[in-house]
């Protein structure tokens, strides 16, 4: 089985200083076929010349255009050859022994992505063991559980059922993520891409689960904070936690989310918060994209209620 490790970047070379040797340690000796793209997404060639000099073993993928985190992880799927993608972001460090329980854990039918235990600064953190939530009807990413980290979690055995894999850190069949098209680009330029696409996985009825055998950290000095203003990330992040909701809800988690949106709009209303009031209206400007894309979530073969019931079970949403 052939590894693709993909990691799209902008100029991050001190970030890829410190993560690509440790990158390269481990897929040395996994005993696995691989390889490294690093995708270039400056729309500059701004990577080739270094890596070629400090990284000979990674090949960079540049693209034409800036596209983001989403294009940049497609165009690197398109041109991988392995059967496994992983991929990381340049600001996850990985420890030693990472690969091979992720790979394992990818054996099984019924998982569609695997991800490690991701640590901050050496703490678990929400999205350690990702859980979704309502909070006042807005689903919210909350931390399911703490595990030990390097070792399997008890009554876990198969891995740890999470509601998403973190986007910068994850394992994925390449044939299942290209027959989604990648990310759905409803979710550009950033934020609930990695949500997204694991649900409707475990509306299809597959798991998604983290091993805690693999471990990593996540620095969170990527690209997105260092070269978007705080406000227009935070504004990313609203508008596509109400297109999550459009796509994905139902039932009394759909009614529980406009109950709160109708709540949410009035006091910003009356508060004259500007802020709230464009994320929302950023959100209606995609809404015909965004039924669209609810369209496609209904006709999966699993309804919404039967999903959520399995991941009560396995404490990955709460409502």
């Amino acid at each position: 089985m052939k590894l693709s490790i993909l990691i799209p970047a902008l100029d991050d070379r001190e970030l890829l200083k410190e993560s690509l040797p440790l990158v390269l340690t481990e897929a040395a000796v996994m005993g696995e076929e691989w390889e490294l793209l690093v995708i270039d997404d400056t729309g500059a060639g701004a990577l080739r010349d270094w890596l070629q000099a400090e990284f000979p073993l990674a090949r960079c993928v540049e693209r034409a255009v800036n596209g983001g985190f989403a294009a940049a992880t497609l165009t690197g799927a398109e041109e991988a050859k392995g059967e496994v993608l992983c991929v990381l972001n340049p600001d996850v460090c990985i420890r030693p022994g990472f690969f091979e329980p992720l790979l394992e854990r990818l054996e099984g039918s019924d998982v569609f992505a695997v991800a490690p235990l991701v640590l901050r600064d050496g703490e678990q953190t929400d999205e350690s063991l990702p859980e979704l939530v309502q909070e006042d009807g807005a689903v919210v990413i909350r931390r399911a559980a703490v595990v030990e980290p390097g070792a399997v979690a008890p009554g876990y055995e198969e891995g740890y059922p999470v509601a998403f894999a973190l986007g910068g850190a994850f394992l994925v069949r390449r044939d299942e993520f290209m027959a989604q098209a990648g990310f759905d680009s409803l979710f550009e330029p950033f934020y609930f891409e990695d949500v997204d696409l694991c649900w409707s996985a475990w509306r299809s009825g597959r798991r998604v689960v983290v091993d805690p055998r693999a471990v990593a950290e996540h620095s969170n000095r990527g690209t997105i904070g260092a070269h978007v203003p705080k406000r227009l990330v935070r504004a990313s992040i609203e508008k596509n936690r109400h297109l999550f909701a459009w796509k994905h809800l139902d039932g009394e988690a759909l009614e529980a989310y406009l109950d709160g949106l109708g709540e949410e709009l009035a006091d910003a209303v009356a508060s004259e918060d500007r802020e709230r009031i464009t994320w929302l209206t950023l959100a209606l400007d995609q809404l015909p994209e965004s039924l669209k894309a609810r369209r496609r979530a209904q006709a999966l073969p699993r309804d919404h209620s039967a999903t959520v019931s399995t991941l009560i079970k396995s404490n990955s949403i709460r409502r």
